[in-house]
């Protein structure tokens, strides 16, 4: 093989190496974004569900005395 097939398919496989990390690191952090917001949204479906069981606690309560 001539080097400068050598040295061609050396670069490429590089490059494609570099581009499967940008990648990578493109991927990981739209997962990080994601988790964040599922967990915001987690607390947000608790803080309802915690209002709607005072209230219908409270409409018990009243119901009940």
């Amino acid at each position: 093989m001539d080097t400068n097939v050598v040295a061609t398919v050396l670069t490429g496989l590089g490059v494609l190496l570099g581009v499967w990390r940008l990648v990578g690191v493109a991927v990981e952090g739209v997962r990080l974004e994601v988790d964040g917001l599922r967990r915001d949204l987690t607390a947000e479906i608790r803080a309802v569900n915690q209002r709607i069981d005072a209230v219908l606690l409270a409409d018990r309560n009243a119901s009940a005395g």
